[in-house]
């Protein structure tokens, strides 16, 4: 590379995920997909609907050249393409032909009159008319009849869900109106410019050119009606946990004791884009990724929550992983938070090094022929992940302990296993990633690293936090599982390839370096003021101590001896305590020799009855939640 390379620090921009590369996110994602419009979606009109869908079927047809088909008579109709269209010159389609009963001379004479051409035409359209409403109801009906279930039974007990079912409800007329007229619009353009394509042929081409056209804004509606029929079939109440324990966490990122349904959130401290509408949640199983509409607007009033199918039978054993994932919502959302940590960050690092808190093994990283300091390279880097490395820390230890750390160490190891398993994997926990490049607005080409930072030290930057907020034990602990899920020979450098595979050039780091400064990136995500949280840090909104960790541990205890009771003098329990006990259970059961599916499954029944008695007592508690309350975690 011939331009010289800069460590630019702006926040990085969305990467698309090479197959090439493993490069996989920590899990599957359970992903959130904000309600956060503040207008129903721009839907096209008709007119843009017909142009849009015809020309996607020109655009289609072009690929594929002529054909030749078969007529309904069985002769041979002439090579025709689908379609081409031809607005008229002030750029409007053409409107549908009108057919004209005919008025014989004979059938004057005979004294019959043209009654039954009438007749029979008005049949013929309105059988047409049904025709195109069939269509529609197979496509619409099942998603309108889940509206109707959530407004008659849901919205009534639960009266926060109504704006998103109201909204969900006209997105949903809307959009079934409008294939209803563009349907057979597109059809008789296509009808007028292929005379000789049988009818049935026009239309399956009509129907999969709207249904393409249109799929993106359904498969959107699709996620919040879908939630909302799983929910009423009453074979997910797993959905159900996770819906409260995000709504629990979402009090707690606001400051808030969730100790009742009542009081006004801390919204007003917390400026946020895109959760303003409130803590309303659904959620649904999916195999699907996340689905973005297009201008961003979707149902209002309530956020959706797509699970992975494959973690149905674990979910209170991920519902600490989801707190991560929960946590880059709202580094995401929160105005300036994302900008602000990253400007602590690097000066944090920066003032290590220069005041001597930190002493680095080397002082330079050659990058190419490129030289630059390993001050500079290391804030790159933790600019860089700072997505990943903040929900490790202010999403997972912040909000459920030190049960984050056998989490995210067990199933790193178990989704780096997949396909071979764990007793065949040579190394549980990447020591490894990949770098890209990107040009400044300056011109200057600046290195961009992945944004998961390899697990290895991400396992040595979560006992990092744990260290600042007391939990000294349980961090050494998860220093030597990293070591162990890593396995000998344990690395000394972590090492970044190009993601262009023709180049050679490699990022190596110390991995004591990287140690060394991992105190430093956990203290100031904890510890620093900021103005976009009101002055306050992280750590003194989300406060993870001693006091919280024993009543996880009598929750413990419960689920280890097969019961789900919550005992009633252990003052207020959130969600994420039962999150914590679930994975400290788990784990516990399985290092005392009890199957590990056994473990899983019994720990999981008996989590899900505890989060529904934390519900029950949350939703019949009479008294408001308080202001925010402010708890320093100490070492005691």
């Amino acid at each position: 590379m011939g331009k010289k390379i800069s460590l630019d620090l702006s926040l990085p921009t969305k990467r698309t995920v090479d197959t090439r590369f493993d490069s996989r996110c920590c899990r599957s994602n359970m992903v959130i997909c904000p309600g956060y419009g503040k207008e129903n979606f721009d839907f096209p009109t008709v007119q843009e609907a017909v142009k849009a869908s015809l020309a996607r079927l020109k655009a289609k047809t072009a690929k594929t050249g002529t054909t030749d088909d078969q007529s309904e008579d069985g002769k041979r109709s002439g090579p025709h393409r689908f379609p081409i269209l031809n607005p008229t010159a002030d750029g409007k389609l053409t409107a549908e032909p009108k057919g004209v009963v005919p008025q014989l001379p004979k059938s004057k004479e005979s004294g019959v009159d043209a009654t039954l051409f009438a007749a029979a035409e008005g049949l013929r359209l309105m059988m047409d008319d049904g025709k195109y409403a069939a269509i529609v109801a197979e496509r619409f009906d099942d998603h309108k009849d889940k509206v109707q279930w959530a407004k008659g039974t849901l919205g009534l007990s639960q009266p926060k869900y109504m704006p998103a079912i109201a909204s969900l409800e006209q997105q949903l007329d809307h959009l079934s109106e409008l294939y209803l007229e563009t349907l057979p619009r597109v059809l008789s353009v296509l009808a007028a410019q292929n005379p000789d394509v049988p009818e049935h042929q026009l239309l399956d081409a009509a129907i999969d050119t709207l249904d393409q056209e249109l799929s993106q804004i359904l498969a959107v509606l699709r996620i919040w009606t879908d939630a909302f029929g799983q929910l009423r079939s009453g074979n997910y109440r797993q959905l159900e946990a996770v819906v409260f324990a995000v709504e629990q966490a979402f009090h707690l990122f606001e400051g808030e004791e969730p100790a009742g349904p009542c009081g006004e959130p801390g919204t007003e401290r917390l400026k946020t884009s895109k959760f303003h509408v409130g803590n309303v949640f659904v959620a649904r199983f999916s195999d699907q990724g996340p689905a973005t509409l297009p201008a961003s607007r979707g149902p209002i009033g309530a956020h959706a929550i797509e699970v992975p199918h494959d973690e149905a039978n674990i979910i209170t054993l991920m519902l600490a992983l989801y707190m991560h994932e929960f946590r880059h919502d709202i580094f995401a959302d929160v105005e300036g938070l994302a900008e602000e940590l990253m400007v602590v960050l690097a000066t944090a690092i920066r003032d290590a090094v220069d005041k001597g808190e930190v002493k680095l093994s080397v002082e330079h990283a050659t990058i190419g022929r490129n030289k630059v300091l390993m001050r500079d390279l290391l804030v790159k880097m933790f600019a860089d992940t700072i997505g990943e490395v903040d929900a490790d820390i202010s999403g997972g230890v912040l909000l459920t302990g030190p049960a984050y750390l056998y989490n995210m160490l067990s199933t790193f190891s178990a989704f780096n296993s997949k396909g071979r398993g764990v007793f065949n994997t040579r190394r549980l926990l990447r020591t490894g990633s990949y770098f890209g490049f990107r040009e400044t607005s300056s011109g200057q080409a600046t290195i961009q690293f992945w944004p998961h930072p390899p697990d290895y030290i991400r396992a040595h930057i979560v006992a990092a936090a744990l260290d600042e907020i007391g939990f000294g034990r349980e961090a050494d602990q998860c220093r030597l599982l990293a070591d162990q899920g890593t396995g000998e020979p344990l690395p000394t450098v972590i090492t970044w390839r190009d993601e262009d595979r023709k180049s050679k050039r490699v990022i190596k780091i110390p991995v004591a370096d990287i140690k060394a400064m991992a105190p430093v990136v956990a203290r100031a995500l904890i510890r620093s003021k900021l103005k976009c949280l009101g002055d306050l840090s992280t750590g003194e909104l989300l406060n993870w101590n001693q006091y919280r960790q024993s009543k996880v541990d009598r929750l413990v205890d419960n689920l280890m001896a097969g019961s789900a009771e919550i005992p009633e003098d252990m003052g207020d329990i959130h969600a994420t305590y039962v999150a914590a006990a679930a994975t400290l259970a788990y784990w516990g059961l399985v290092k005392s020799g009890v199957p590990a599916r056994q473990a899983a499954v019994n720990v999981d029944r008996n989590a899900l009855s505890m989060i529904a008695t934390v519900r029950k007592r949350f939703e019949n508690s009479p008294h408001p939640a308080q202001a925010p309350r402010i708890i320093i975690p100490t070492a005691e």
